[in-house]
């Protein structure tokens, strides 16, 4: 007994036992999912579309892939316009490393799960200086049942790619605040943020603000300012490539995305979404698809506050109480008790509230971890029991997660997921109704019975001309039209994104580049202004600032690599004047 204690001991102390952990407990949640047939999940069917859609137009040569050639029956659909680059490039790196797109997303999601349980650990090591709290608080995030419904009841790529961000965004504030060497955690959380999904992005601001607020005594110096001022900038040069392109549809086009009305994002749709407390005590699925549950385990050691608080150690305590605070604001807001409805519709773009959750998760992963390792070393006297408590703590946390996994989402059978696959792959033309629609723009979205059945050539909506021919090619297109008449509108078998460029040519003289527009149909078009016999080119083209943008993000990159290499430099400095 003596010796197993000893070795129990010798595995505790470790330095290598939390990556252990956490790699263990990724693969006890993570495990079903390669037996799994997804393809029942709307999302992880638009995931898999997308992937392969973007691998194709980079193999045609679209570089960058903003369009999926083969989508919207052929018209192309810019679902990467709109989608992080972080949850498309890394996936289909995998795709050509394996061969299936379907296994390449699992282990990307794999890979998510295990990287967020790290950044939480060296975030939670940074603010406590405990290996046995960061330990328990990585686990906590990794496992809760509100993470575990993103990845198998919704397929949420963006968010729980997110989860990877949010403690690295909350390390580098922390650094920042704290006058710490490695401030620029900051500007790489962002960045990966922003990269991974806009909504998380936007409320990952809100409670960083939040968090501000509650140690505004910490930023009294401009030193502190400055730093804050540098990483965001950073971060805004490096995101210009996604950003800006992002802005310039959003200002120039209404597409459905930004509808506030058909993506249900008012105050009163968010609110309509919100959970009862109840819930929060069910692990089945709720009538939005979703486990809203907290789990067992969290629940326990969310309930040790009432005896852990007074003896939490004071280097700790305030972050352990802004977190705890954070933590409530969060699940407040998931609930219907958060006066939704007297809040801008700016907030709504979180569409729905319980997606509050995963900021939930994260703020009490720390308050859970303090917790356990307060009973086990202040309430705790035998020596023995201590470590037998919190060995109890991290198998209760593997346990209950495995258990939980098998029992919701142990299923097999993947020959649906292969067909889709296959059917992506086999088709020239990806039909309308095959992919979600909310990435059109409004006029395409209310005509999608005329974008179904319409033939995948030019259509001369107003004046006159006799199309003599047409070469369609993916995203080029070469026509010629005799007998047009001044003020002739076209259409072109294109849905209308800024992305391309249009020349025309009258009478065989040189050709010159001509604006488009939207067609009352949603899809691009041009007008002829001449009486003539016109020869028409269409590629695919960045705009002039989605050019600017992408060389902005270089410059950024560049000044991230210095700006960390300065940093390490002065580190290294620092250290050997020290010795």
């Amino acid at each position: 007994m003596k010796k197993i204690n000893q070795l129990i001991q010798k595995f505790i102390k470790s330095k290598y036992l939390c990556y252990i952990l956490i790699l263990f407990l990724t693969i006890i949640i993570m495990a079903p999912i390669f037996t799994m047939d997804l393809t029942r999940n709307n999302d992880y069917k638009i995931h898999l579309s997308r992937i392969l859609g973007i691998d194709c137009s980079i193999k045609e040569g679209n570089i960058p892939p903003i369009i999926d050639v083969e989508f919207m029956n052929g018209f192309g659909y810019a679902l990467n316009l709109f989608y992080g680059p972080l949850t498309t490039y890394i996936p289909i790196t995998l795709f050509n490393i394996l061969g299936k797109v379907g296994l390449a997303l699992k282990v990307f999601t794999f890979i998510t799960v295990f990287l967020s349980g790290i950044a939480m650990y060296k975030f939670a090591f940074k603010v406590s200086g405990r290996r046995n709290i960061s330990t328990i608080t990585a686990l906590i995030y990794i496992s809760i049942p509100y993470k575990l419904s993103n990845i198998y009841d919704r397929a949420a790529v963006g968010e729980y790619t997110a989860f990877i961000f949010i403690p690295i965004v909350f390390l580098g504030i922390y650094n920042i605040l704290n006058e710490e060497k490695n401030d620029f955690w900051l500007c790489i959380g962002v960045v990966g943020l922003v990269l991974s999904h806009t909504i998380t992005t936007v409320y990952t601001a809100l409670f960083a603000i939040l968090y501000l607020l509650l140690n505004f005594s910490k930023l009294k110096k401009w030193k502190i300012w400055k730093k804050f001022i540098i990483n965001i900038f950073i971060a805004f040069l490096i995101c210009c490539f996604f950003a800006i392109p992002l802005l310039e549809h959003f200002f120039s086009v209404d597409y459905a995305i930004f509808d506030k009305g058909l993506m249900n994002t008012t105050s009163n749709d968010v609110y309509d979404s919100a959970i009862g407390l109840q819930e929060l005590f069910d692990n089945e699925i709720g009538n939005q698809d979703v486990r809203f549950s907290i789990g067992i385990v969290t629940l326990v050691l969310i309930l040790l506050s009432i005896i852990c608080y007074k003896k939490i150690k004071s280097e700790y305590k305030n972050i352990y109480l802004n977190f705890a605070f954070l933590a409530i604001i969060a699940l407040w807001m998931s609930t219907k008790y958060f006066p939704w409805f007297i809040l801008p519709d700016t907030l709504g773009v979180i569409q729905f509230a319980w997606r509050n959750l995963g900021f939930f998760a994260f703020f009490i992963s720390l308050v859970c971890g303090i917790n356990a390792i307060t009973l086990a070393e202040n309430i705790i006297k035998n020596v023995n029991l201590k470590d037998t408590f919190l060995f109890a703590v991290v198998i209760s946390i593997c346990t209950f997660s495995f258990l939980g996994v098998m029992r919701n989402y142990n299923v097999g059978k993947l020959e649906n997921e292969e067909k889709l696959e296959d059917y992506v792959l086999d088709n020239d033309r990806i039909y309308v109704y095959s992919i979600n629609r909310e990435y059109l723009p409004i006029k395409a979205f209310y005509n999608l019975d005329y974008i179904d059945e319409r033939e995948d050539r030019t259509y001369i909506l107003h004046g006159k001309g006799n199309i003599v021919s047409e070469e369609k090619d993916k995203l080029q297109d070469k026509l010629i039209i005799e007998n047009t008449s001044d003020g002739t509108i076209l259409e072109l078998p294109y849905i209308y994104y800024l992305c391309y460029s249009v020349e025309v040519s009258y009478d065989n003289k040189d050709f010159e580049k001509v604006n488009t527009f939207e067609s009352e149909n949603g899809l691009l078009a041009i007008s002829v202004n001449e009486s003539a016999s016109v020869t028409i080119k269409v590629k695919y083209e960045l705009t002039l600032i989605e050019k600017i943008s992408y060389l902005a993000s270089l410059i950024g990159v560049v000044i991230l690599i210095i700006y960390i290499y300065r940093k390490g430099r002065r580190v290294i400095k620092n250290g050997e004047d020290k010795r």
